[in-house]
């Protein structure tokens, strides 16, 4: 452990941001929990600590169905929804399934899970193809595309919102708001930063409250009007839950889309030869998707509350009501479970990586993730051309949700089928 007194999780700090994987790997080799002087967050960076985490009943996303606050002894404002600034984010949270624990959230996770199993992503195909060709089709008429302004945002985003029921006019607005929302789970925002959340927050359910007794007048064929209509347990959803239900999922489904498609094009277009086994057909997109997100994960690390007073691992007891930082982009990179694990290999054996968790609450949109992605690659590999960046790459300020601000790539020849 003394050679970590000097290294710190800094996620303000630009090339931690840009490149955090070798303070990584001095965590991961030195020690199998690091609890640095000075932070609230106990971290777990091994693969096989944080597979075991995610399904250890005894962390929770929340500890309200077991402890109040008082009884943990948590700090004014911790959690941030506890401070009153915040009211509109916490009215979200209230609700918000990531954020639940059984039977709440067994009852609202068994609802919506229909409309995201492998089958339901997979009637979706023709119109997830044809809506990657059509963006694409733009950086084919001028020679070079930004894979994140004019293609990823609006590809994910159009999916998602078709999928709940948010009118196209209206996907814009979304992602104005699903972006500066997200900002509150940054490790330590600024005060900004979480007051442009929570104002963001209050727009965004104010916005599908209104769009839910549209629905209740005028039923369609989508996610809203089949939550508006469920019995759970004989009873059906408030109107806070849905909020809160289609909140997450239109966020989740967005945030995480959109990075994994950034991270895993700069990935090819820096490592060439895995880009050609691609468009020569020797390895599937398919199966190179699996590379893509263990290699550079679109979510960096879940948290978890300790809920257990004798909770120990490796012989290290961590206090009930701590946080335990569960650091997906470490674990995806253990040597204990992957030979060379900081190359980029889409012909690697165990791609079985942690970047959709595990547990309870295993990523729901995985396999709709799975086949936007797919789609991607393999629209991408029908150019003639070679896969090239046009500098400058700008990456995202924030560390928790990985990605790129700006990836432009020539896209000169495009095959047509």
């Amino acid at each position: 452990m003394t050679g970590l007194r000097d290294l710190v999780f800094d996620t303000a700090d630009p090339g931690f941001v840009a490149d955090p994987y070798p303070a990584y790997a001095r965590v991961r080799e030195s020690t199998s929990v690091w609890h640095p002087a000075g932070d609230h967050l106990w971290y777990l960076t091994r693969y096989a600590d944080v597979h075991a985490a995610f399904r250890d009943r005894r962390l929770g996303t929340s500890f309200l169905h077991r402890y109040t606050p008082e009884e943990l002894n948590l700090a004014p404002g911790i959690p941030v929804w506890r401070d009153p600034r915040w009211k509109d984010f916490a009215a979200f949270e209230r609700w918000e399934l990531l954020n639940l624990e059984p039977p709440a959230h067994t009852r609202l996770r068994r609802l919506v899970t229909e409309a995201f199993t492998p089958r339901a992503a997979e009637g979706l195909r023709p119109k997830i193809q044809e809506r990657a060709r059509r963006l694409l089709q733009t950086g084919r008429e001028i020679g070079s595309i930004d894979l994140v302004a004019s293609y990823a945002q609006h590809f994910s985003i159009g999916i998602i919102c078709e999928l709940i029921g948010v009118p196209e006019d209206d996907h814009a607005t979304i992602l104005k708001l699903s972006d500066a929302t997200i900002r509150m789970y940054e490790p330590a925002p600024s005060e900004e930063l979480r007051a442009a959340a929570n104002s963001a927050a209050g727009e965004f359910r104010r916005y599908l409250l209104k769009l839910i007794a549209l629905r209740r007048r005028r039923a369609a064929d989508d996610l809203l009007t089949a939550m508006i209509g469920a019995m759970v347990d004989g009873e059906r959803l408030t109107d806070d839950q849905i909020v809160s239900t289609s909140m997450v999922l239109l966020m989740a489904g967005h945030e995480a889309a959109v990075n994994a498609t950034t991270n895993g094009i700069a990935a090819f277009a820096a490592h060439p030869g895995q880009w050609q086994l691609i468009r020569s057909g020797e390895v599937s997109p398919r199966l190179a998707l699996e590379e893509v997100l263990r290699y550079d994960p679109p979510l960096q690390w879940f948290e978890r509350w300790v809920l257990d007073e004798k909770f120990e691992i490796n012989g290290v007891t961590i206090p009930l009501g701590a946080r335990v930082a569960l650091v997906l982009g470490a674990a995806n990179r253990d040597p204990r479970k992957y030979e060379d694990p900081d190359q980029f290999d889409i012909r690697r054996a165990d791609t079985n990586h942690l970047s959709f968790g595990g547990g309870i609450h295993f990523c729901i949109g995985a396999p709709l993730a799975r086949l936007e992605l797919e789609t991607t690659i393999t629209e991408l590999s029908r150019s003639e051309a070679e896969l090239v960046i046009i500098p400058p790459t700008i990456r995202r300020p924030t560390f928790q949700f990985r990605g790129y601000e700006r990836l432009v790539i020539a896209l000169s020849e495009i095959a047509e089928d």
